[in-house]
């Protein structure tokens, strides 16, 4: 997350003091341009500083979604800028549309620099790999919480993404099973399976039917013993996207929509458990 939020912060800046600088500069820039009115750039000038706002508050919470929004709103405004600048469809000098131009030359960076960023969110080092970990601590002893969580076959029960689950072929490492979320289905083989510690499931994304725009998708689901009566259940998922570009287009989506699965997923847990 570190690229894009040094991205984001440089974009909050750069476009605050732009919006100072029309503010302040409205009149010169009236005489610049031979508008008939500085009442544009007043406009212009406090809705450039509205969205430099939005953009600092973003830098805390720190939202992929968000900052993929960011960067849509950068793109819009650029692509009408370049229509304006082909059609030049206001009366204005040639030294007004050669501004507008110019100062699209640092949007474009933080276009590219942004999209940079986001596509490395999750990601593992030197690899296109996404790590999503998701970390709860619950009231119960470590051989109870591995009870609940190792029964695979009731998985749909508590996960809110999945309505149904079929063991197809075995059991522990090497078990198969089919699991659906409405007119959607896949099938997972387990690969890791330590009894009263932790289980992974490999889904098989190659499939033709495989609904979802992942080349590879595992899970791993552990338990740690804090106290004897505190226990940690600890869910990664590493997984990686058909094409680059998902990693800026559908990433934000996905990791905004099965954060909230994941965490639904784990108080589910807890209220069967505590």
């Amino acid at each position: 997350m570190n690229t894009s939020i040094k991205a984001t912060r440089l974009n909050a800046i750069s476009t605050f003091l732009s919006g100072v600088f029309i503010l302040v500069f409205h009149k010169q820039l009236t005489n610049i341009f031979e508008a008939t009115s500085s009442f544009p750039f007043l406009v212009v000038g406090g809705v450039i500083i509205f969205f430099s706002l939005t953009i600092f508050v973003e830098i805390k919470k720190q939202r992929a979604l968000a900052i993929l929004w960011i960067i849509v709103q950068d793109c819009l405004f650029t692509l009408g800028s370049l229509v304006a600048l082909i059609i030049r469809p206001f009366d204005i000098t040639d030294i007004g549309y050669l501004l507008i131009g110019l100062f699209l030359i640092p949007i474009l960076f933080f276009i590219i620099y942004q999209s940079i960023g986001l596509a490395r969110i999750d990601s593992k080092v030197n690899s296109n790999t996404k790590l999503m970990s998701f970390k709860r601590e619950i009231k119960g002893d470590k051989s109870k919480v591995w009870k609940i969580i190792s029964d695979v076959s009731n998985y749909h029960k508590v996960a809110p993404n999945i309505d149904n689950v079929e063991i197809i072929s075995g059991e522990g490492e090497g078990m198969v099973r089919n699991c659906t979320h409405k007119k959607d289905s896949w099938t997972e083989r387990c690969s890791l399976w330590e009894d009263g510690k932790q289980y992974s499931f490999v889904v098989d994304t190659m499939a033709p039917d495989y609904p979802y725009p992942l080349k590879t998708l595992k899970g791993n689901w552990t338990v740690n013993k804090i106290t004897n009566n505190e226990t940690e259940i600890i869910m990664r998922f590493e997984f990686e996207y058909k094409k680059p570009i998902q990693n800026i287009l559908v990433h934000p989506i996905m990791k905004h929509k099965f954060t909230k699965v994941c965490k639904e997923l784990l108080d589910n847990w807890q209220n069967v458990i505590e």
